[in-house]
């Protein structure tokens, strides 16, 4: 992997690029401690960039996540391009809203990767130090989240489709869903977690009544599933 070296003091945390579940960067924060990713989006370019990039040293070639979502070559590839529109210094209308676009996808593609990196680290400090991105203290609270209330559905604009939501929980990072037909109820297909107290659910058999749950991921791990609620697809 090429990465670039931009030369920045704009880094939210200090190097910890090379650290493992057993290296030193595991006492920068207590095991067990409730921590998150730190927001990307309203930093300087500069900051942006050496962010990205010591992202993309720590991921490449860690063990501790296997298959990396968004691919790393897809955020190497608009780094690159980030960077050089950039360096270019160019004032122009139609540059700046090329800079502007590439740090919108850049910063995106970033988003997803650190839910991705949220979700493998399972809780562990170390192991989310070694994935490069800054990290925050996070106000949590003692104890798993309650279960997501108020789950409602709704049938979607084409056929096979349930728009699904809930009340937001405090303190989630996640949701993750799961679903299943009326006819099996004990035979889920569980998703992977979202970002959003609402999801669409799309391919379903019109005609079939389906059950859906969702549960709260913090950093303390999973609450319990919600109540059941449940409509038939047309």
């Amino acid at each position: 992997m090429n990465v670039l070296n931009t030369s920045t003091n704009a880094i939210e945390t200090s190097n910890t690029n090379a650290a493992t579940p057993t290296s030193p960067a595991s006492t920068a924060v207590e095991k067990g401690a409730r921590i998150a990713i730190a927001s990307l989006s309203r930093i300087s370019n500069a900051n942006l960039i050496a962010a990205s990039e010591r992202i993309l040293v720590g991921m490449h070639g860690n063990a501790n996540y296997p298959a990396p979502v968004p691919a790393l070559a897809d955020i190497t590839a608009v780094h690159t391009s980030f960077v050089a529109a950039v360096s270019s210094g160019n004032g122009g209308a139609l540059a700046i809203a090329v800079r502007r676009q590439q740090r919108t996808q850049l910063v995106a593609l970033l988003r997803s990767l650190a839910l991705y990196v949220q979700q493998t680290c399972n809780g562990d400090p170390a192991i989310l130090l070694s994935s490069g991105y800054p990290v925050r203290r996070a106000p949590q609270p003692v104890g798993l989240l309650s279960a997501p209330a108020n789950l409602r559905l709704a049938r979607g604009k084409i056929s096979g489709q349930l728009k699904v939501r809930c009340t937001a929980v405090v303190h989630a990072g996640s949701y993750q869903w799961r679903y299943a037909t009326a006819a099996a109820p004990t035979t889920w297909t569980v998703l992977d977690p979202t970002v959003r107290a609402s999801i669409v659910l799309d391919g379903l058999v019109a005609g079939t009544v389906y059950i859906v749950q969702v549960r709260a991921v913090g950093s303390q791990g999973p609450s319990d599933w919600s109540d059941v609620a449940n409509l038939m697809v047309v």
